[in-house]
This record gives structure tokens, C-alpha cells and sequence, in this order.
């Protein structure tokens, strides 16, 4: 038997010269891989309305034009890319067999800036975190999305398990048709600007816009105080200015 050209085979031999090894290539894709590390319980058909590990109680109230703070919006890209990454290389992969090119499907960010975003900043600061906090503005275009997986928080710091962290999303206008988020079980629409979610790393989740605008919103990953944490839990409708 002839043996076959690279360009004919799924995967290279563990022995070829180019191969790359990790035990993320045991699973079906970088997504699958790190569903393995979760605690969810990845049952489709479980209700998660009352999810621990999703919340979103606490709602952001503000006077001010956001509008001012957000634009103009200055890209940068919404993902590290390192040419010696295994998740950028599986999950490149990965989307190249689903016919997706390139990676700014999921969108772009700006990092916050006290000049720029002094509302945004007070949002920031009054979860008192512990050290740490990580603010950017997340732009989400028409057709963008994001595949449902689970976060390695792997931009910040104290990612990939190095310390315990917090994550918030803050919506900074209100919801469109065709705008949606899932986290677990829980398709999330109908929210107004100010609403929030905030997640154990652990439970899944994917984003699409289909709408017909751009989407804007403010994340926010720390590591939490014990303060973070009771303010996160205990919610409610916080007047910002």
C-alpha cells in the first residue's frame, strides 16, 4: 500500500517532525477539551433558571449619555493570538473545518480608560475588587459570534487557574431583536442597559448577534474581594451617577 501525501490524512502521526502533542487532541476541538476541566453538568435538557452559577440581579442605573464614553470605539482584537498557543492552533483548526476564516467572528474590544470612560470606571470600581480588575468594552457587529465553551480567563493575569477570579458583563444599551447570549441551559434576551451577568468560570456559554446593530457592552474580570463577591450576590438596582 502507497503511503499517502500529508494532505490526504486527518491528523499528523505523533512521530511526524511537525506534530504538536497535547492531550487537548484527545477531544474533538479546543471547546471539547476544556468542557473536560468544567463541573458543569453538560445535561441539555436540565433547567438552569435558578442556576447558582448564573446571576444576573444586579442592575447599573446611570443618567449619563454612555453613548459619549463609547464612541468613538477604538478596536483592538477581542483575543490573544501567539504563534506557540495550542488553544489558538487547535481552535484555528477547528474553524477552518466549520469554513470559518479567520478569528474576528468574535468581535473587538477597547481597554477602558479613566479619561476616556469615567462612568464606566465608577461601574468598575464600585465592586471593590481585590486586585486585579480588568475593564474592557466589548463591540459585538452584525454576524459576529462567539461558540458556546468554557472560559480559561486566559487574558488576564491570574488566568488559567493562577487565582480565583470574577467576571461581569455589563450590557451598556438595551436589547435588540436577534441579540442573544446563553449561559448553561439559559438562552438570555430583552435586557436593558445597565443589566448585568455574572458567571462561575465554570458553565458554558456562546454569544450571536443577528440583529440588525452593533453590541456593546463591558466586561470585567478581577480577582474579587469578599466584597465583590456579597455585592455580586446580593444584587439589586445600583444608581451609578
Amino acid at each position: 500500500m502507497s503511503k499517502k501525501y500529508v494532505h490526504e490524512i486527518p491528523k499528523l502521526p505523533d512521530d511526524h517532525h511537525l506534530a504538536v502533542k497535547h492531550e487537548c487532541y484527545n477531544y474533538p476541538s479546543w471547546m471539547h477539551y476544556l468542557d473536560s476541566k468544567s463541573n458543569y453538568h453538560f445535561d441539555k435538557w436540565k433547567d438552569d433558571t435558578d442556576h447558582k452559577g448564573i446571576q444576573d440581579n444586579l442592575k447599573f442605573r446611570w443618567k449619563t449619555d454612555i453613548t459619549k464614553e463609547i464612541f468613538p470605539f477604538v478596536r483592538e482584537k477581542s483575543r490573544n493570538i501567539h504563534p506557540n498557543d495550542i488553544a489558538v492552533l487547535f481552535a484555528a483548526w477547528w474553524l477552518h473545518e466549520q469554513e470559518v476564516r479567520g478569528m474576528d467572528h468574535v468581535g473587538f474590544k477597547e481597554v477602558v480608560k479613566p479619561e476616556k470612560h469615567p462612568t464606566l470606571c465608577k461601574i468598575v470600581d464600585w465592586f471593590e475588587w481585590e486586585e486585579e480588575a480588568q475593564p474592557i468594552i466589548m463591540e459585538k457587529n452584525v454576524g459576529n459570534f462567539e461558540p458556546y465553551h468554557v472560559d480559561t480567563m486566559d487574558g488576564h493575569p491570574s488566568g488559567y487557574g493562577v487565582k480565583d477570579l470574577a467576571r461581569v458583563i455589563v450590557h451598556l444599551q438595551d436589547w435588540e431583536p436577534g441579540q442573544l447570549l446563553q449561559w448553561g441551559n439559559r438562552v438570555i434576551t430583552q435586557w436593558r442597559a445597565g443589566d448585568t451577568i455574572s458567571y462561575d468560570k465554570n458553565v458554558p456559554h456562546g454569544t450571536a448577534n443577528c440583529s440588525r446593530y452593533r453590541r456593546y457592552s463591558l466586561r470585567i474580570t478581577g480577582v474579587p474581594s469578599k466584597r465583590t463577591l456579597e455585592k455580586i450576590e446580593a444584587g439589586g438596582i445600583i444608581n451609578i451617577d
